[in-house]
């Protein structure tokens, strides 16, 4: 939840310069939102501490600056570093300056020591322009390419890492250095007490996740797009706060529309204030005269739905709502182990590739496929939120922040995932629990149990068949980036395209994955180029 470029560690005396920098000198940022709060803690020495975290409801606002003795500090710090919810705090002193990230994630901060500076921002966008994007990361790409990606402080971009959930960056005024934490701690499945009241448990301890962040109900939005995470998540805002929190989705269209449609109906009976939708199929990936076609920079990890979604967020953010409440989280948190999956006669999880004999996809370039020989980059451990959330805040964070929207995500709740991993396996299989939690509030068959799946997919493969294939073939002729550095072969890929075409759905990722990074790293080299660096925002 900052932005700064430093040239040098700094003390107390150099924070109010610091904060009002003149125009490309060194600065430091402090996002501000009424969902966050901000406080400096320094010693006699001029070393200290600045945090930017999530309020905790019921908990007074901290003072804005303290000066404080040794001993105090100390405790202000370790206080500060326990805090319950997500933040982000900087250690300063005249010797380094070291970075913090909370268990939760949340908005991610991006780092590069590049041109005399340590530059960092939430955004990967306001730090790209300063380095080379043409240097790429051969592992994080190949990662991307193949689904294999790992939750790690590495990016497609060689000279910008991120700072993991626990993790600790430390920058001495010429090298920047990271360290990984140690794993965090997971709970094992449990036997229930017999007549154990699970959905109570459930309802109780999702309804103390929610009320830990401090947040106006009238500004509040709920996702609710008919899934079941969602639409637990929302359940609760409904019955903490009736008639007062929005909801809004990004809805379907055909029978899979519809059945959304009635769906959200009827949990919306629930309570609520007013709906925001919006038709995806009126936005879809790689539209032409969208962001994307547009060539507007974008980072590749944050997901092919960037022009329904912003747009959606614009909405909620023109009708003055601060928080968003998503269901992020409960696919992780109700994940089966393999051998539970087993043992309760299931196939083995789906992977997202069918990639034949030898496991790779065959438009993967020479490069790529060394990549891969070389063996999986060293991954951030295993912390108390699993890594694909994990992955999923980084990317979508900024997309809210930029809107002044804070999302809140309480299904990642550690408090929750320790519940979930505690219940016994039937729980959890298919969301058992979310769906139990649903009828027993009263909501029919078609809500907790709906016939179709309710997925991206087939706007993806709609997208693609419209514009998508197109669009990389017309890449392709350009001269594509990824074939010329040999992480994709033109070849291979052409055939894709014209098996997709044949088809309309056959092995999509074929087709838009190649397309997603192909776009994105070409944005991020414009982003990065002389004329992109003199366009760059102050924060990066």
């Amino acid at each position: 939840m900052f932005r700064f470029r430093l040239a040098r560690p700094f003390t107390a005396e150099d924070l109010p310069g610091l904060r009002a920098a003149a125009p490309g000198g060194p600065f430091l940022e402090v996002y501000a939102h009424p969902a966050l709060e901000q406080t400096v803690v320094h010693r006699p020495d001029g070393g200290g501490f600045i945090v930017n975290r999530e309020r905790l409801r019921g908990c007074p606002a901290p003072p804005p600056e303290q000066a404080v003795g040794e001993r105090a500090y100390d405790r202000a710090l370790a206080d500060a570093l326990a805090w319950p919810l997500g933040f982000v705090l900087i250690e300063f002193g005249p010797a380094r300056v070291r970075l913090h990230a909370s268990q939760w994630g949340t908005a991610p901060l991006h780092l590069a020591a590049a041109g005399g500076a340590l530059h960092g921002s939430w955004d990967l966008l306001d730090v790209a322009p300063h380095v080379d994007a043409a240097r790429l990361d051969p592992q994080e790409v190949t990662g991307f390419l193949t689904y294999r990606g790992l939750y790690s402080r590495r990016t497609v971009l060689a000279d910008v890492c991120t700072l993991t959930e626990r993790a600790t960056a430390e920058f001495d005024g010429a090298r920047l250095s990271m360290a990984y934490p140690g794993p965090g701690l997971h709970a094992q499945p449990r036997e229930l007490r017999p007549h154990a009241d699970v959905v109570g448990a459930f309802e109780r301890v999702l309804a103390g996740a929610v009320e830990q962040w401090d947040y106006a109900p009238e500004r509040a939005v709920a996702d609710l797009s008919g899934g079941m995470d969602s639409a637990n998540v929302a359940l609760t805002l409904a019955r903490l706060h009736p008639g007062r929190v929005a909801t809004g989705a990004m809805m379907f269209h055909g029978p899979v529309g519809a059945q959304q449609a009635r769906r959200r109906a009827e949990l919306r009976t629930a309570g609520f204030a007013e709906d925001h939708t919006l038709d995806l199929a009126g936005h879809l990936p790689f539209a032409p005269g969208g962001p994307r076609d547009r060539g507007e920079p974008f980072d590749p990890e944050e997901g092919p739905y960037c022009e329904a979604r912003n747009t959606l967020l614009d909405a909620y953010a023109a009708a003055d709502k601060q928080v968003v409440f998503t269901g992020l989280g409960g696919d992780e948190a109700m994940k089966l182990r393999s051998r539970e999956r087993q043992a309760l006669g299931l196939a083995p999880a789906a992977v997202p590739l069918e990639i034949g004999a030898d496991d790779l996809p065959a438009y993967l370039g020479a490069r790529a496929r060394e990549a891969i020989e070389a063996g999986p980059p060293q991954a951030a451990p295993i912390g108390p939120t699993l890594w694909s959330i994990l992955d999923s805040f980084a990317a979508l964070y900024p997309h809210y922040m930029r809107r002044g929207l804070w999302p809140v995500n309480p299904l990642a709740a550690p408090g929750f995932v320790r519940l979930a991993e505690s219940l016994p396996a039937d729980w959890r299989a298919d969301k058992h629990l979310l769906r139990s939690r649903l009828r027993a509030a009263g909501f029919s068959r078609d809500v907790a149990h709906p016939e179709l799946a309710e997925n991206f997919q087939h706007i993806l493969n709609m997208a693609m068949v419209r514009h998508g294939v197109d669009r990389l073939n017309a890449l392709l002729d350009e001269g594509a980036v990824l074939v010329e550095e040999g992480f994709l072969d033109e070849a291979e890929l052409r055939r894709a395209a014209r098996r997709f075409t044949e088809t309309g759905d056959h092995r999509l990722y074929e087709v838009y994955r190649p397309l997603m990074l192909e776009t994105a790293v070409r944005s991020l080299r414009r982003l990065s180029s002389p004329a992109g660096r003199a366009a760059a925002r102050p924060g990066g």
